[in-house]
């Protein structure tokens, strides 16, 4: 599993956009941008504003995760496709910790690189994949729905792939935006 944080996010468009509401302008200053935002988003609870910071992060890890992730309709995806990519590389699968699963899921993979190597074709093929093939995504989050998203997923009554993925999403942020976010972490961090 891996977590990398692809753009550079910026809370200036979050601070137009309260400056816009309350007629204000914008504040140049980081630090008055930072007092305003944390007023007016997390404490007045304005969080629409929010929408306009996007976090774009690349992600490697289970199809468990990635099946996790898209019920979180506030975002956009990118997936890498099975379907035009199985034959090209390695297949990883994404260890349990249980060793009969673990054992298990080995098996399924030499019976998969059969198939492959048989000819048969990656459309039929990716049929076999398990929940813990490992593929690689993009996803694009506003900051409203990755507090949401956050909030959910690194409860502790989320599944453990999708809260160690959602842990390292906040471990990747900024330091200058995770004050957006340091309320809505809810396992420890990792």
């Amino acid at each position: 599993m891996t977590v990398k944080l692809i753009n550079k996010p910026t809370l200036d468009y979050v601070d137009w956009a309260i400056g816009e509401c309350y007629g204000k302008g914008c504040y140049n200053n980081l630090d008055a941008q930072k007092k305003r935002i944390e007023k007016v988003a997390l404490k007045l609870k304005h969080s629409s504003v929010l929408e306009f910071a996007e976090f774009i992060f690349e992600i490697e890890a289970s199809t468990k995760v990635l099946l996790e992730m898209s019920r979180h309709r506030v975002a956009s995806y990118a997936c890498k496709s099975s379907r035009y990519t199985l034959n090209k590389g390695e297949l990883v699968f994404e260890k349990t910790g249980d060793v009969d699963i673990d054992t298990t899921l080995e098996e399924l993979k030499d019976i998969i690189l059969e198939h492959i190597e048989a000819g048969k074709s990656n459309e039929l093929t990716s049929l076999l994949l398990p929940q813990a093939y490992q593929y690689r995504w993009v996803a694009k989050f506003n900051a409203r729905s990755l507090k949401n998203f956050l909030a959910l997923r690194t409860d502790k009554s989320a599944h453990f792939m999708i809260r160690e993925v959602a842990l390292e999403m906040y471990s990747v942020l900024p330091d200058e935006v995770k004050y957006l976010f340091k309320d809505d972490i809810k396992s420890p961090i990792i």
